[in-house]
């Protein structure tokens, strides 16, 4: 949703981690061999803030990157773990809590942890007359645990495997890529205390809420997706000028169960995004950039009821009729800018998304719906060994609107809406050195509110890396 950090901390994150090539049979663009090691940590605090954000959290990072040529073949590797500690978190059922409009989650206030350990392997082989045909994988765990009651704690996966052909020919380079991908979350919810009724909310879409005393019965949830990508790669290059396109599309299919009872479900999400993206370089002076994403969610839900098997005896979930659709969630977001220098650089361009969602609980329906655009400058400027850069943007939100009623959690669907709606002044430092082998980054991000009410406030963000390359 609404960006705190835009700009330079994402773009260092990015970095940080060591993303890898998604068509693995373009690895044999680039013969080059290196070993990329570094440590980074990135903290932030501040009122301002998501609904399923921290207080305030420090993160530590460690990622590992390499390419290696052996003989004919063109081998990529990473390796990344995360590890936050977060202060005062609330309602944060899943992982990715805007992954679902259907989540299992409490209100008391509580220290997390979050891991994340990633694992990407890529290789990419020569075929002759200009082919390539490249294979990728990845694995990635993550571990999250609450330490107050309610103590929410989840375990997720997601396994890829990408498959992808390229030709290069003198001037033009075409390539493409498909990708199944299969993710499992599960969170269980339990209670040390005994003296202390807690409650547990199933929400269910623009906190629209059914909520429970805890027991310890019904309190875990499985989440299975399944995911289907196709990408288009598309290089040309016309001696001055040098363009490349990559677009995608991506099908998810995510079902919700109790974990142990599997006749039993939740709600079930099915989504459909497509992305592209462009760089245009003329003359090594001028660099054009732009990215649009649309994204359109469905949300539904069964029609279930307990009965008695008369076989076994035994009450199970029966399901009437299809899933019935409840939920709609439609993300779009450009982003364009350009870049003059060869040194130096300065960086003008504007940002823009909108989402727009709504819940039908019939007869009733409710909407909700924010747009922001974001024109932003920046520049970087290289002193010997040194690399100086300066941020600022004002986000401007347009066409707000939302809808509030006694059916839905108004404390936490307010505090969310104050931190979207309103003008934001973002500002950011950055700086890097480098020497030989090593090298260091570090950045400051902040977002200060303009608008005055509930929702002003301010949010930084502070973060640092050190890294070797071999």
């Amino acid at each position: 949703m609404k960006k705190t950090l835009i700009l330079g901390l994402l773009m260092l994150m990015a970095s940080v981690a060591g993303a890898q090539e998604r068509n693995a049979a373009r690895l044999m663009l680039e013969d080059t061999s290196y070993v990329d090691v570094s440590l980074g940590v990135v903290g932030a605090m501040g009122r301002m803030r998501d609904i399923f954000e921290p207080e305030a959290f420090i993160t530590g990072r460690l990622s590992a990157s390499s390419r290696r040529t052996l003989g004919r073949v063109h081998l990529s590797g990473h390796f990344g773990y995360d590890n936050t500690y977060g202060r005062g978190s609330t309602w944060r059922g899943w992982i990715d809590p805007y992954s679902t409009p259907f989540m299992l989650a409490d209100s008391i206030p509580g220290n997390i942890s979050l891991e994340r350990y990633s694992m990407e392997a890529g290789a990419a082989l020569p075929l002759g007359g200009g082919w390539s045909a490249g294979l990728g994988l990845a694995y990635d765990v993550s571990l999250m645990a609450k330490h107050k009651d309610l103590r929410n704690k989840n375990t997720g996966m997601d396994f890829r495997v990408s498959p992808g052909v390229h030709w290069q020919g003198r001037r033009v380079g075409l390539g493409l890529d498909l990708g199944y991908e299969r993710g499992t979350e599960k969170v269980e919810y339990m209670e040390v205390s005994e003296s202390v009724e807690h409650v547990l909310f199933d929400l269910y879409g623009l906190w629209l809420y059914h909520s429970s005393g805890f027991s310890s019965a019904e309190n875990r949830r499985l989440k299975e997706e399944n995911r289907f990508s196709a990408g288009l790669q598309l290089d040309l290059n016309l001696g001055g000028a040098v363009f490349h396109n990559e677009f995608r599309g991506l099908w998810r299919n995510s079902v919700q169960t109790e974990t142990g009872y599997n006749n039993l479900r939740f709600g079930d999400v099915r989504e459909l995004t497509w992305s592209d993206v462009f760089t245009l370089e003329i003359g090594g002076l001028h660099r054009v950039e732009g990215s649009f994403t649309l994204a359109s969610m469905q949300g539904f839900r069964p029609l279930q009821r307990q009965e008695l098997d008369p076989a076994s005896r035994v009450r199970i979930w029966v399901t009437y009729g299809d899933p019935v659709f409840c939920y709609w969630r439609q993300y779009h977001h450009e982003r364009l800018s350009y870049t003059y220098g060869r040194t130096w650089h300065l960086t003008a361009g504007v940002d823009n998304w909108r989402v727009e969602h709504a819940y039908t609980e019939y007869p009733q329906r409710f909407s909700q719906k924010i747009s922001t655009v974001t024109p932003f400058v920046a520049a970087e400027v290289p002193v010997r060994a040194f690399s100086f850069s300066a941020r600022l943007g004002y986000e401007r939100d347009y066409g707000a609107h939302t809808d509030v009623t006694e059916w839905q959690l108004r404390e936490p669907l307010l505090r969310q809406w104050d931190f979207w709606d309103g003008d934001d002044i973002l500002l950011g430092i950055g700086a890097a050195w480098s020497r030989g082998r090593c090298y260091m980054r570090g950045s400051y991000d902040s977002e200060i509110a303009v608008t005055p009410g509930d929702g002003d406030g301010f949010r930084a963000a502070v973060s640092l890396t050190v890294g070797f390359i071999f």
